[in-house]
């Protein structure tokens, strides 16, 4: 591996850290304003009309409105409509569960989904090592949703729920293609959020403070430098490396959950939580694995081919 290589492996789980981390605190403050009563509905309007004025005032920098046509309305039109039960069922549930139960149950199913439905829409091959690794990552999320116990609660449905909804919105974006680019999938699904948010705004609309107005604010904030952040790192480091790293999100939803709200995961949770990590890495080591051995074939191929150029480039990469 060059030095060049290094640094953007180090760039980009400095990237995916900072990043989740981010997304993390967004959501602790959406706990704190379902808390405080605002309406889920309420708060995705608001927030989704400043990310959308925040991003239109970058418009012209990228080459005008060019930056904003479209050839698939209707692929967006779907991704909003399915992506949107990922933050209003996830926030949703934030109002009677803690922080770090909600994460581990919502990473779980959105795992698990995004998986199994990666097979017929995409004809991808799942192999048993990654299926058996998927298949115990849902029992981490069963053991800390612990359905059938006395302290099972109905939400915990809203945050399996708002898994699976983020699963079928990221098949969507792949679905969609690289040439709709980062922009102006973020651009349309934060607009449709707005609007539908607002929709609903004259049966839940609640007198907003400047402060809490301001709170909003920051939320979108978060929720752009995260979103940046971690389209950044997966443009820089290969995804094997960094997928680990997107379950630092359990370790700060703990954390935030503790300082702000007293909330200490039990034993269910924290075994679920260590499940789906353990199952997580395991993926992610498979795929890196898996990776090497495509290019040392690769390798292998050009060197029967024409072994000379193969030679000089492994030698350049290796000094």
């Amino acid at each position: 591996m060059t030095e060049k290589h290094e640094q953007h492996n180090l760039a980009g789980i400095a990237l995916v850290l900072t990043g989740i981390g981010a997304l993390t605190v967004m959501d602790s403050v959406a706990k704190w304003l379902v808390g405080a009563h605002y309406s889920v509905m309420q708060i995705l309007a608001f927030r989704g009309w400043i990310i959308v004025a925040g991003m239109l005032f970058l418009v012209p920098r990228l080459g005008g409105l060019a930056a904003l046509k479209t050839a698939r309305p209707g692929g967006h039109v779907l991704r909003i409509a399915v992506g949107f039960f990922a933050p209003y069922l996830f926030f949703s549930s934030l109002k009677t569960m803690p922080l770090a139960d909600t994460t581990v149950i919502f990473f779980g199913g959105a795992t698990f989904l995004m998986t199994a439905l990666s097979v017929p829409l995409f004809k991808e091959r799942v192999g048993a090592h990654r299926w058996a690794a998927i298949c115990v990552g849902f029992v981490g999320v069963l053991i800390a949703a612990q359905p059938g116990s006395s302290v099972f609660q109905a939400d915990a449905f809203y945050a399996l729920g708002s898994g699976a909804a983020y699963a079928l919105m990221m098949l969507a974006t792949r679905w969609l293609g690289p040439s709709e680019g980062v922009f102006r999938q973020v651009f349309y699904f934060n607009l449709g959020l707005a609007v539908i948010g607002s929709a609903s705004l004259p049966l839940v609309f609640v007198p907003m403070p400047m402060a809490d107005f301001g709170i909003v604010l920051s939320m979108a904030a978060l929720a752009v430098s995260g979103h940046y952040c971690t389209t950044k790192a997966f443009g820089l480091a290969p995804v094997g490396l960094l997928a680990p790293f997107e379950y630092s999100a359990l370790v700060w939803s703990a954390i935030l959950g503790y300082v702000f709200w007293d909330d200490i995961p039990g034993h269910p949770v924290l075994a679920g939580a260590g499940i789906i990590v353990a199952s997580g890495v395991y993926l992610a080591h498979r795929e890196t694995l898996a990776a090497r051995r495509k290019k040392h074939a690769a390798r292998e191929a050009m060197l029967v081919a024409d072994p000379v150029p193969v030679v000089v480039a492994i030698e350049a990469e290796n000094p």
